[in-house]
């Protein structure tokens, strides 16, 4: 692990939204004796219109994420920096400005920039700085104010210009080997001492879940475009003495899901409480649509549900594919439905013990590891050269 560094997160997601592999990194990093700013993704002058909730999120501050972790909130920018070039361009200056100043203000001097977003390929950066691209989705193919080939335009110049380029998935990995022949595979994990709490007696049951029918089939993550809401209303339909929990912020059209009496959708939950949620799953469900988008997923709630001893049940995703027969793979609503009937019909505390021991296989401090020796090996063949 590196030490010593002042690195500047461009983060896809809000630190204090769902956590997934950027707070993760940063988190371990900040552990480890190095400065981090982490910086959220900007929201456009419709971002509020989108989303309500928005509109009384800070802007444009800064706040302790922990030791050694400073948070900061952009401006507002401009919409459609997805879709024009230039727009994007007067948005990454300004992202630059509000960077620049805050840096003189906390005598913060950046030696690594890691970024998720291809936009920022138009952000400048101080002469030195080594920049990581550490690719977890495909971009491309997100729903919304984007074209995909100024996006994919972006993504290439981005590839071209980092120092060091990293993905999440082995798809995305042979997809941008294209454009980063030198890229490298980092999966993605789960934070295993935090998540087995699930699996410890002791630890209380919401409130919420104490008079819920059993078994209860839950759900943790974002329900957005690419959920399978079709498929998990199937199985609800088909046995509606069951309960189906889903945790976490709801971007899209869930009408479906609401009419359901035997579908409870609680809204984001947070990080630290979501081991009591997932202690009460008898059973977890990764239910995605299958396309451009999740077939570049490496879910990082599979290795969450492992580390808690919970069974689960996928949709046939090629990251997940390599778990089996650990994990149940369903191909079609049918087909999900049977695969949740055997997985709880077979489920053991022995079963349960192997997917902790497997997820322990899996650990973000391993990750965090692996994507901190391609930035050591980089600098090693630049010092050399």
């Amino acid at each position: 692990m590196f030490r010593g560094e002042s690195i500047i997160c461009l983060a896809a997601a809000a630190w204090q939204g769902m956590w997934a592999r950027a707070q993760q990194f940063m988190t371990i990093f900040a552990r480890s004796g190095n400065r981090i700013l982490y910086v959220d993704p900007p929201l456009t002058l419709l971002s509020p219109l989108k989303n309500p909730a928005l509109r009384d999120v800070p802007k444009n501050i800064r706040q302790c994420g922990g030791e050694n972790i400073d948070l900061y909130s952009p401006p507002v920018i401009l919409p459609f920096g997805n879709m024009y070039r230039p727009v994007n361009r007067v948005n990454q200056r300004i992202i630059a400005g509000g960077l620049k100043k805050l840096c003189r203000e906390l005598a913060f001097k950046p030696t690594i920039c890691w970024t998720y977003l291809p936009n920022t390929v138009d952000l400048r950066l101080p002469a030195g700085v080594t920049l990581v691209y550490d690719c977890a989705d495909e971009h491309t193919a997100f729903p919304g104010l984007i074209n995909k080939a100024t996006v994919l335009k972006m993504e290439k110049e981005l590839f071209a210009r980092a120092d060091v380029s990293l993905a999440s998935a082995r798809e995305l990995c042979e997809r941008k080997k294209e454009f980063a022949p030198a890229i490298g595979l980092t999966p993605n994990g789960a934070d295993v001492a935090h998540f087995s709490k699930a699996m410890q007696p002791g630890l209380p049951a919401p409130p919420e879940f104490q008079n819920l029918p059993r078994p209860v089939v839950g759900y943790v993550g974002a329900i957005s475009a690419w959920f399978d809401q079709e498929m998990l209303a199937a199985a609800a339909r088909v046995h509606p003495e069951w309960s189906f929990v889903l945790i976490g912020p709801v971007d899209t059209d869930v009408s479906l899901l609401n009419s359901l009496p035997n579908v409870c959708l609680t809204g984001r939950k947070d990080y630290a409480v979501l081991p009591a949620y997932l202690k009460c799953f008898d059973i977890a469900v990764i239910p995605f649509k299958i396309n451009e988008l999740t077939t570049g997923v490496n879910p990082v709630k599979l290795y969450e549900y492992l580390a808690a001893g919970r069974p689960v049940v996928s949709s046939d995703l090629p990251e997940v594919r390599t778990f089996r027969p650990h994990v149940a793979i369903a191909g079609n609503a049918v087909e999900f439905v049977r695969k949740l009937e055997e997985e709880l019909a077979a489920d053991s505390p022995e079963k349960g013990a192997v997917r902790l021991e497997i997820a322990g296989r899996h650990s973000w401090g391993a990750r965090a590891e692996s994507a901190a020796a391609a930035v050591k090996r980089f600098r090693k063949r630049k010092d050399v050269g």
